[in-house]
């Protein structure tokens, strides 16, 4: 195992048969959940944008950004080898599982990964365990809900702290292509600049 994949999606609604992702970002560790590498982008859904009030991605903002299917080769490399870590992992992975197999590749291991929303449940007194309450629990700065990157990055220290805690459950990392994938991620994207 090369180490983590933190993802979080930004989407357009609860499940993917009613909503798309309109945003997407992976922070990378090691196998101690340090970070080594981050990633992020918007992501011009086929349909139209909504939840505009939760995540703020207007239709303007993804108007030149590219498709799922445009940068799905890239993510499942950047998710290969790796265990998938998320904050609530149930919801993340269904929308990624789903876009990714749309695009014809399927990673149904992305589900077998690691939530850090179960794990804040057996480790941190709460009383509730969304992202930013765990954060505040444990005083790590968390400067955005529901930007993609913002929530990754605060999970991945989340995450850091969770496995120092308790040890990490057994999870299955996403396996390697069969073909030759790009192993680079592109310059990550301010969101000014998007």
């Amino acid at each position: 195992m090369l180490g983590y994949a933190v993802v979080d999606v930004e989407t357009t609604g609860f499940t993917p048969s009613a909503g798309e992702i309109v945003e997407v970002a992976i922070v990378q560790t090691d196998v101690g959940g340090v970070v080594t590498g981050s990633w992020d982008t918007l992501v011009r859904p086929l349909g139209r944008v909504s939840g505009t009030h939760v995540h703020r991605i207007t239709p303007r903002m993804v108007r030149d950004a590219p498709t799922f299917t445009d940068i799905s080769a890239q993510i499942r490399s950047m998710l290969a080898g790796r265990v998938v870590v998320a904050h609530n992992l149930p919801f993340d992975a269904r929308f990624l599982t789903a876009q990714l197999h749309a695009a014809g590749l399927p990673t149904p291991e992305i589900a077998a990964g690691v939530c850090t929303l179960k794990l804040a449940r057996r480790t941190l007194s709460g009383p509730t365990f969304k992202l930013p309450d765990c954060c505040y629990e444990l005083g790590i700065p968390y400067e955005g809900a529901h930007a993609a990157l913002a929530d990754t990055l605060a999970t991945a220290q989340l995450f850091r702290h969770l496995i120092t805690a308790r040890p990490v459950p057994t999870a299955r990392p996403v396996p390697e292509l069969s073909v030759p994938a790009q192993r680079t991620a592109p310059p990550r994207l301010s969101r000014a600049s998007r």
